[in-house]
């Protein structure tokens, strides 16, 4: 397992920090976060511009999942728990209209332990493919993350967090209602949930209200981006106050595209400094968060990558510019190539959550088929899976 921060640094002693008691849900500790956005969710610490902080959180699960469970279990997991945040941070100076800077300085695993299940009933790419779910639990190695159930594989780790983001203001928080609410009859967005909603003391009122934090918005949160390990920039319009920063949903690796829902996800700590930059929202035209990603991306040997190349058709079905559907079918082409290899394909659904992955769009005006490509790196086996 890596060592702690407080082994690499003494400056770690004077970094004021919110502390994840590991395998303690965060209704048993909730004085260190919250799983809602709410522009009224009381600061956990506050810091001051160029100030530093550690924030320690479960993973997105909030220990619901267990190394030695059961598939059983992963059917039980309940969702209106999902992403215990650490935080939020007040940064003295925010004020509305500013940018908020957070640099990465680390990131790191708590108990060293991750989960990339297949949950049922999640929105996975292929999640009609699979609807049984499977379990595979990854161990942190020091920079490599084994797993008994995906054999043959070594995966490097790139630790970070998946979720990261401000609080939004009152207004925005409409406004995502606004946009969403049509999708939450039929399942397709995550309508507010006051069932297990935690706020840092905030009541019943705030709870109905308080918006889900499963997709990405103009506040940032549950952007996914692999490269936000050490040495990333987050820059975060500010909506509030304070800013109001918090973090969780930690992954020890990620593919581009999160494709099964689940991440190597783990329970972790991010060291961050953060910066203000005064009216930055209007100076430098910033609405959503722009990022400068991590200088080292987790790699093995030259970096050599398969490529499956997907587009918007199937069989008789055809779509029109549709890159959603064709990275589904470029993961579609990967699965079953390494089916081929011999993996179920549980396994190669995971493989391809989990790995350096990288997808692009690699064409998108070629009508009505743009090309996206899976790239999947061939030195994580453990043999040559190249075609001969």
């Amino acid at each position: 397992m890596m060592q702690p921060f407080s082994r690499h640094s003494d400056r770690y002693l004077d970094v004021p920090r919110l502390t994840c008691d590991i395998g303690v849900p965060l209704a048993e500790q909730p004085e260190i976060g919250h799983n809602r956005w709410h522009p009224e969710i009381p600061p956990a610490v506050t810091v001051d511009p160029g100030g530093e902080v550690i924030l320690e959180a479960a993973a997105y699960d909030d220990y619901q999942i267990h190394d030695n469970g059961s598939l059983d279990e992963l059917r039980r997991v309940d969702l209106s728990r999902m992403h215990p945040l650490t935080g939020p941070v007040y940064v003295n100076g925010a004020r509305p209209g500013d940018v908020l800077v957070a640099e990465v300085l680390g990131v790191e695993p708590l108990s060293g332990i991750a989960f990339s299940n297949i949950l049922p009933g999640t929105p996975g790419l292929l999640s009609e493919t699979f609807p049984d779910g499977y379990r595979s639990t990854w161990y942190a190695r020091g920079a490599i993350a084994e797993s008994p159930e995906v054999p043959g594989v070594r995966i490097p780790t790139q630790p970070h967090a998946g979720t990261m983001g401000v609080a939004p203001s009152f207004e925005l928080m409409r406004l995502w209602d606004m946009r969403e609410s049509p999708l939450y009859a039929d399942g397709r967005a995550f309508a507010p949930d006051p069932r297990n909603a935690l706020l840092r003391g905030l009541g019943v009122e705030a709870a109905r209200v308080a918006a889900r934090t499963q997709p990405p918005r103009e506040n940032g949160g549950n952007m996914d981006i692999n490269t936000l390990g050490p040495g990333a920039t987050v820059y975060f319009p500010v909506f509030v106050d304070g800013a109001l920063l918090s973090l969780g949903d930690h992954h020890l690796s990620a593919a581009d595209g999160e494709c099964s829902f689940n991440a190597m996800e783990m329970d972790g700590r991010s060291w961050l400094r953060l910066h203000v930059i005064k009216d930055g929202m209007a100076r430098h035209r910033i609405t959503t968060p722009i990022v400068r990603p991590a200088p080292l991306v987790a790699q093995l040997g030259a970096a050599r990558y398969l490529g499956f190349t997907g587009f918007c058709f199937r069989g008789r079905e055809q779509g029109y510019q549709d890159a959603s559907f064709a990275a589904q079918e470029a993961v579609h082409r990967a699965v079953d190539y390494l089916m081929g290899l011999g993996y179920s394909g549980e396994q190669a659904y995971v493989i391809l959550s989990v790995a350096p992955v990288k997808i692009h769009v690699s064409c998108i005006v070629t009508i009505p088929n743009p090309t996206v490509t899976l790239y999947l790196p061939i030195d994580i086996f453990d043999r040559d899976i190249l075609p001969s």
